[in-house]
């Protein structure tokens, strides 16, 4: 097949060299093109420097170059840039292709899910044609050959099944089932739950914090998931708490990284720049919070962090006021 694969990131890459040792014709496109100059004369990524990319691999910051001719579009922009991404490849005239969402998040100030986002750009026709692929998968192990498994999504079970074609390999393995919402849900707020473990850990506690936040991270998940119309088990499969873990417990992980730093004591805008990519739990977070306090939804965990971010509250203070909330049971929804 012929792929057009937005966005040269860490996933963007891993992907892209995926799909093109699968033999399938890929051309990458990036918005910037010092991104593209020094990944055209390294052949690597500076955060994969142990994947080359193969010199068939072209890679351009000419968005018609890089859709031309292309049957199957997979999109992996940060969910910021994903609306006026999808705008362009409209009036390029290629809204109505196969469109895989491989980013994470919530827009800034719509609240809309990616799906919904890169709908009301590609259009309505475009709806069935708009699909995910979300679950445990750090660039860094996918890259390195590193067995994963993940899920494609889509309403349409078929679908589902033409995108584990185009991706599946003996060491990538797709499941797949079809809440979008529950789905896109668990992918964007578990960023912020691994920021608070982050946190934790750069407060220097242990595992017994970190599971507790991991738990009842989910289950804050899971009542707003809910709430928004998701299916219940969608939570407790690889997109949900399978992705959860993964970021929550991994060095590979930016969120965590974020969160760490915040927890040693390094300023919000000054943590970002560490981390050196985008933090989509630190955008995601602003949202969550919003669509918690409109439906009524109790979630602690999302709000400290919230708090820590956006309203100057230091981390231990912070965990103080989680400790500190009236217990109840723990299996109340």
């Amino acid at each position: 097949m012929n792929v057009a694969v937005l966005s040269a990131g860490t996933w963007g890459i891993t992907l892209a060299c995926l799909l093109h040792e699968k033999g399938h014709r890929v051309r990458v496109w990036e918005y910037a093109q010092a991104v593209v100059d020094e990944l055209a004369r390294t052949r690597r990524h500076p955060k994969l420097p142990h994947l080359e990319i193969p010199p068939a691999l072209p890679l351009t910051t000419n968005l018609a170059a890089a859709l031309a001719g292309a049957e199957w579009l997979v999109c992996v922009v940060p969910a910021a840039n994903l609306r006026e991404t999808c705008r362009r490849v409209a009036a390029a005239g290629y809204g109505v292709r196969p469109f895989v969402i491989c980013t994470k998040g919530i827009e800034q100030g719509t609240d809309a899910l990616m799906a919904e986002v890169a709908a009301q750009e590609l259009g309505e026709s475009a709806r069935p044609m708009i699909g995910l692929l979300s679950g445990p998968s750090h660039a860094e192990e996918v890259s390195a050959g590193i067995p994963t498994a993940v899920t494609a999504v889509s309403p349409d079970p078929a679908y589902c099944g033409r995108i584990r074609e185009l991706f599946a390999t003996p060491r990538f393995r797709i499941y797949t089932q079809t809440d979008m919402v529950g789905v896109e849900l668990a992918a964007a707020l578990k960023n912020v739950i691994a920021i608070a473990c982050g946190i934790s850990d750069g407060l220097g506690f242990g595992d017994n914090s970190k599971a507790a936040l991991i738990t009842r991270g989910l289950y804050e998940i899971v009542r707003l998931g809910t709430k928004l119309g998701a299916r219940r088990e969608t939570f407790f499969g690889l997109a949900g708490v399978g992705d959860l873990v993964v970021t929550c417990m991994s060095r590979h992980s930016r969120n965590w990284q974020f969160g760490n730093w915040l927890g040693q004591g390094v300023p919000p805008e000054q943590a970002l720049a560490k981390v050196g990519m985008v933090v989509e739990g630190y955008h995601t977070v602003r949202a969550a919070v919003h669509l918690a306090r409109l439906h009524g939804v109790d979630m602690p965990i999302t709000e400290g962090v919230a708090a820590i971010v956006f309203e100057g509250v230091s981390a231990r203070d912070a965990l103080a006021q989680l400790m500190s909330r009236e217990p109840g049971s723990e299996l109340v929804p």
